[in-house]
């Protein structure tokens, strides 16, 4: 054999041998780290049970024109142990000190122009006589801090000059032969507990609360007080110059800010 024959074998078998060891030094890398990462998983997820379509239908509910990409049906004629049926639930529990834990999350974005854009839409059809709720929510404090049932967070970017109107909680009398008899009901319950203020307004604005429907009466509040503050003005036409005031004992008419009649509330009783 030539020497230049016996140089190019050798070539040949240094080059093979450096690549195998070229292969088994990233093997052995690759490996470590994937090992390093599975380390960091977190311990694995437990599943049981049949494999769920995005079509899955239990019984049979009445059909409903939906165009939905997953969709989940039951229909049930439960007459036994009193139970709840749902058809999805979702059991979720964080215990670290530092999260932002949120069970279910939905987002829409859209530019429509015709139609309604709704992020969560709840319809109820109640035919017997049991307790319902369009939606309910559930809130047990054990706790510091702030405890909320249902929060509502708005903002109004919109820098047109058409007509606009950005409410928080918005709530209609639509449907139906008879009137309905809250709009909005908060009561105690049974066991005697109670909100210490059944309805705060902590903000700022131009009005407090504004009636602009027609009403019988505009405020009952049968045997509760309505009280002010000393210096505070009862107003009693629409432009807020004719006005009713205590102030450093005595009661005060005014007209603007010139007081016309007064009573001396530590003067003698006599008929007015």
């Amino acid at each position: 054999m030539s020497d230049k024959s016996t140089t190019a074998t050798e070539q040949k078998g240094r080059r093979g041998f450096l690549r195998r060891g070229l292969i088994g030094l990233l093997g052995g890398l690759f490996t470590r780290k994937a090992m390093a990462q599975q380390q960091d998983l977190p311990p694995a997820t437990g599943m049981k049970g049949d494999i769920l379509h995005t079509h899955f239908r239990k019984g049979n509910p009445p059909v409903q024109p939906l165009d939905t990409m997953v969709l989940f049906e039951r229909g049930d004629d439960n007459n036994d142990r009193a139970m709840t049926h749902e058809v999805l639930s979702l059991i979720h529990e964080e215990k670290g000190k530092n999260s932002y834990p949120w069970t279910v999350y939905a987002s829409l974005e859209t530019h429509h122009e015709v139609g309604d854009a709704c992020v969560l839409c709840s319809r109820l059809h109640k035919y017997g006589p049991g307790w319902s709720s369009g939606l309910h929510s559930e809130v047990f404090n054990h706790g510091r801090m702030v405890a909320l049932g249902v929060n509502v967070e708005m903002s109004n970017d919109f820098e047109g000059t058409e007509p606009t109107q950005v409410i928080g909680v918005n709530i209609q009398a639509t449907h139906g032969k008879r009137p309905m008899q809250y709009g909005m009901q908060i009561h105690t319950m049974e066991n005697g507990n109670y909100f210490e203020k059944a309805l705060g307004l902590n903000g700022i604005g131009d009005v407090g609360i504004e009636m602009n429907g027609t009403y019988k009466v505009g405020i009952n509040a049968q045997n509760n007080t309505i009280r002010v503050n000393e210096g505070t003005c009862i107003e009693l036409d629409g432009k807020g110059a004719i006005r009713l005031r205590y102030k450093d004992g005595r009661i005060e008419f005014l007209n603007g800010d010139k007081c016309f009649g007064h009573l001396d509330v530590n003067g003698e009783d006599h008929a007015l």
